[in-house]
């Protein structure tokens, strides 16, 4: 087997395992997973909305996950964290399943594209991105675009820190997709530059305050000095006179 086949083989593996973890947690309010390897297995963190219906009661729902895991997808030992969205506006995955949502129960896309971006971007990301097509308006197929705010399109940022959600919406007319990118706020990027400030000089040292009671003292005039500031100036034309 070439390593291309390979590469695609592993691809379809992770996105059957994607649908299946999808239609599995949907009521949780799926976000994503992160699969690693470790030594005693591979962990599996799922990022949901509600992490009860995600564990199920007595913990049935995560055993059945851990089985069909193992299982229907091979994976060595399975051990599935549960993590909580504190913020699911930032996650795209989220987003965009309820904005399919939204188009099936009958609201304009023009109206649910604006409010999922106002939403996003109260929630503090960097930027957004949402485009809705398919028959939204009418029998023919169009397009719709909402933009605000920075978003990274090509290179190592847009894979890694870009976080991108896709879904689908059953519609009267057809189906109509669904897909979001959102940047989230504070990440690191390559191309930023920060300058530091730089720091205000000190001010220079004040002279030691006076104690209290204490005088200032002048100079004190040497004895010489003092000697000759106690004769009495001579004017000018004095002397001894000498009678006749």
């Amino acid at each position: 087997m070439t390593v291309e086949r390979i590469f695609i083989k592993l691809g379809l593996k992770h996105m059957e395992l994607e649908e299946f973890l999808g239609r599995e947690l949907e009521r949780a309010g799926y976000g994503g997973a992160d699969i690693r390897r470790i030594p005693t297995g591979t962990r599996v963190a799922l990022y949901v909305e509600r992490p009860g219906m995600a564990i199920g009661r007595k913990g049935k729902s995560i055993k059945h996950l851990t089985d069909e895991l193992a299982q229907k997808f091979g994976l060595e030992n399975p051990q599935i964290e549960v993590v909580e969205l504190t913020k699911p506006e930032l996650c795209a995955p989220v987003m965009a399943k309820r904005i399919a949502f939204s188009l099936e129960r009958g609201i304009s896309a023009r109206r649910v594209g604006y409010s999922a971006m106002r939403r996003i971007t109260n929630a503090g990301a960097r930027g957004v991105e949402i485009v809705i097509s398919g028959r939204i308006a009418g029998e023919r197929t169009r397009s719709q675009r909402f933009y605000r705010g920075y978003l990274s399109k090509a290179g190592e940022p847009a894979e890694k820190l870009v976080s991108h959600g896709y879904a689908a919406a059953k519609l009267k007319p057809g189906i109509a997709g669904v897909k979001v990118l959102i940047m989230p706020p504070d990440v690191p990027l390559p191309d930023e530059i920060k300058i530091a400030a730089e720091e205000a000089p000190k001010p220079e040292e004040a002279a030691p305050a006076m104690v209290a009671g204490e005088k200032e003292t002048e100079a004190k005039p040497a004895e010489g000095e003092r000697a000759e500031e106690a004769k009495p100036e001579e004017s000018e034309g004095s002397g001894d006179t000498q009678t006749q």
